[in-house]
């Protein structure tokens, strides 16, 4: 199986894993802190900037495969109305839709782990 290829739990572990170490990376760099840390995250651009670059947004073949896993496929449909994503569809296929599904997908998936980490819960509570 190659790194395009995945199952579904693949999938969601990719997702669990991604947001732990983000969630971590983002500690890291500010003193501990929660808010900070959840401030770079979403603020900063990280998880739009992780997702963005992850090979599996990049890579056509993997954005079904993120579209069938995901828990939030329809994500997309809180950033495009039915005009804009029309006009995606017209000027360039149905494929065009793909990176854009999987994107909004995943960073969603990632943003629900996020809220799921024990240490995130914690600093929350």
């Amino acid at each position: 199986m190659s790194d395009l290829d995945f199952t579904e739990s693949q999938y969601h572990q990719e997702i669990k894993d991604l947001a732990s170490a983000l969630y971590e990376d983002a500690l890291a760099e500010n003193d501990n802190d929660h808010d900070q840390a959840e401030d770079a995250i979403y603020s900063d651009s990280r998880l739009s900037e992780l997702v963005d670059s992850h090979q599996w947004v990049i890579y056509t073949y993997s954005n079904d495969l993120v579209a069938r896993f995901s828990d939030n496929a329809e994500a997309y449909r809180d950033f495009y109305d039915n005009e804009s994503i029309g006009q995606i569809v017209t000027d360039k296929g149905l494929e065009g839709m793909k990176p854009i599904i999987a994107y909004f997908a995943m960073q969603q998936d990632i943003s629900d782990a996020l809220y799921e980490l024990d240490a995130f819960k914690g600093a929350v509570a």
